[in-house]
């Protein structure tokens, strides 16, 4: 999971303050990419509410969306079935490198508004990815650091992405120093992750009545 609380100061630290709380109980749970952004949705959004009834409004207008508005791109991958279920709510793509020819490709996830500006259902997608796939999950502040333009630091990243056979210490170190030269005026994170599979014969499966007394 990564996310971006827009904005600066006390209220977006205390809003990121509650979605990782939100986030670590959440995924416990084993709610799908998109229902669980519905929950942070309602996270978001009950926090705006609580912070316009302290310096005044309803949390409902414009104001309340550019203080309160929240990015976020969460994803499950299963080792078994090798399937990775993705949802985004107003953030950037994963970069998604391939095994095999080093291809880097950025997938097209169904939009998502950020959360706390309500908007239609989020919805998941889902893509099959081999052992040794690389997944990037970052903020648009590192893509557009280097004030070149957002397309411009997809295009540098997925150069740095397609050495994936580097340790991935060394592919964050070198995303920093291409994408980040110099002082950064904005947020910025860079989270990668190597998939692995896992034979179905290291599994185990019960199937349970739908009884809680039985768990």
């Amino acid at each position: 999971v990564v996310g971006e609380v827009l904005g600066h100061g006390l209220h977006a630290a205390v809003t990121m303050g509650r979605l990782r709380t939100s986030v670590r109980v959440l995924a416990r749970l084993d709610f799908p990419p998109d229902e669980l952004l519905a929950h942070l949705d309602d996270v978001v959004g009950q926090n705006a509410k609580e912070q316009a009834s302290v310096h005044g409004g309803d949390g409902t207008g414009s104001e309340g969306a550019e203080d309160f508005g929240v990015t976020c791109l969460y994803a499950v991958y299963d080792p078994v079935s090798g399937l990775c279920s993705m949802a985004r709510a107003g953030h950037l793509p994963p970069a998604v490198v391939s095994p095999d020819n080093s291809a880097v490709t950025y997938p097209e996830l169904p939009p998502g508004p950020p959360l706390g500006l309500g908007g239609p259902p989020f919805r998941s997608a889902e893509l099959r990815l081999p052992a040794g796939s690389l997944i990037a999950l970052f903020t648009d502040g590192l893509v557009r650091a280097a004030d070149n333009g957002t397309d411009v630091g997809l295009g540098l990243l997925a150069g740095i992405l397609a050495q994936h056979r580097l340790p991935l210490e060394e592919l964050c170190d070198r995303a920093v120093a291409t994408l980040l030269p110099g002082p950064v005026g904005d947020d910025a994170a860079l989270l990668l992750v190597r998939t692995q599979m896992l034979d179905e014969h290291r599994t185990a499966v019960w199937e349970l009545n739908a009884d809680p007394a039985t768990v």
